[in-house]
């Protein structure tokens, strides 16, 4: 009495079968957790496999599984194992999927499951698609240790973060925060970690906001050369390079006296001669520079400026007060009625 009524064919009884005795050896055998895809969403992929330690732990590492049931799927052997053909239109997604795939082979009879990583390597080319090996000794049920291997290392996120969460809490509270430049990084021109260092308080809005106006950029090894740090050719060289990687510097340069990072960085760009002598330990002198040069110091850094502060939602008022701390720390004047 077929008439008039759904059928449930033998090739979707056997796709349950699958999925069973895949979901039980993974459920029973190893204690993870397997979670089937809906067969409208079945784009070669059957279900996920998802990892559980001993001790009950969900890691969130996973595996794919392509599962195939049927002794159609265990009839093409060679010397090492069955032949699995694929089909093309399945190569790409297996490919393109974001965690290792397996396919398995499950005999109806025996209830047993077969199985091989999906590898693109160790795939051959076919009239039709593609096919793969494989081989007679991969039992899943005795694939637990093997399986492991093929996902990352369980990862304590939470203990490698706590540092991390704790150094940013501290430049969050501090009122300075200093960064030490050395000769070393002089000599080697090296402006990638200062560059990593001013993306890390760019990671969200709230820590940029936090970290601003605060940073001290410190040179270190020079306190004996009676040169100011404008005068040595290797610190201007280095300092233009650095001033180049750090477009945002006035936003995170600190502004509040004693200052030194925003006159450094400007005087080591410009022409600068002393006035009437240079300066002692005991009498500072005056400096003249071309102010052209002072303005082309904070045009460069006005549209960083721009975007950083449109970016973190400060007000215009906070925009210039920003820009004319800067004006004031380089040595020009604030223009009358923004003081």
């Amino acid at each position: 009495m077929k008439k008039g009524f759904p059928q449930y064919s033998s090739s979707a009884k056997l796709g349950e079968l699958g999925i069973g005795i895949v979901s039980r050896i993974v459920s029973n055998s190893f204690g993870w957790l397997f979670k089937r895809n809906h067969q409208e969403h079945d784009f070669g992929i059957d279900g996920q496999v998802e990892l559980v330690t001993e001790e009950g732990s969900v890691t969130g590492q996973m595996l794919a599984v392509q599962i195939k049931c049927g002794k159609s799927f265990l009839k093409e052997r060679n010397r090492w194992g069955f032949v699995y053909r694929g089909e093309s239109k399945h190569f790409n997604y297996l490919v393109n999927y974001p965690i290792p795939v397996v396919v398995c082979l499950c005999d109806p009879d025996t209830h047993d499951c077969y199985w091989v990583m999906f590898r693109p390597e160790e795939t051959e080319s076919t009239e039709s698609g593609w096919k793969i090996t494989v081989p007679f000794e991969n039992k899943l049920a005795e694939a637990e240790r093997q399986l492991l291997g093929m996902v990352d290392p369980i990862r304590d996120g939470l203990a490698e973060l706590e540092v991390y969460w704790k150094v940013n809490q501290m430049m969050g509270e501090s009122s300075v925060i200093y960064y030490t430049l050395d000769e070393t990084d002089v000599t080697t021109q090296e402006v990638a970690l200062p560059r990593a260092f001013f993306d890390r308080m760019r990671v969200t809005r709230q820590m940029a906001a936090q970290c601003q106006g605060k940073v001290e950029l410190m040179f270190s090894g020079y306190d004996t050369d009676p040169r100011e740090l404008f005068e040595i050719p290797e610190v201007r060289a280095y300092v233009a390079k650095l001033d180049a990687a750090l477009p945002d510097l006035i936003f995170f340069a600190r502004a509040t006296q004693p200052t030194y990072t925003l006159s450094t960085f400007a005087l080591c760009q410009m022409d600068v001669e002393w006035a009437n002598g240079r300066s002692t330990k005991k009498a500072v002198k005056q400096v003249r520079f071309d102010v052209r040069q002072a303005f082309d110091f904070l045009d460069r850094h006005t549209p960083p400026l721009n975007e950083l502060t449109e970016w973190v939602k400060m007000p215009l008022e906070e925009e210039k007060r920003i820009y004319f701390n800067a004006v004031r720390c380089i040595g020009l004047r604030v223009p009358p009625g923004e003081e």
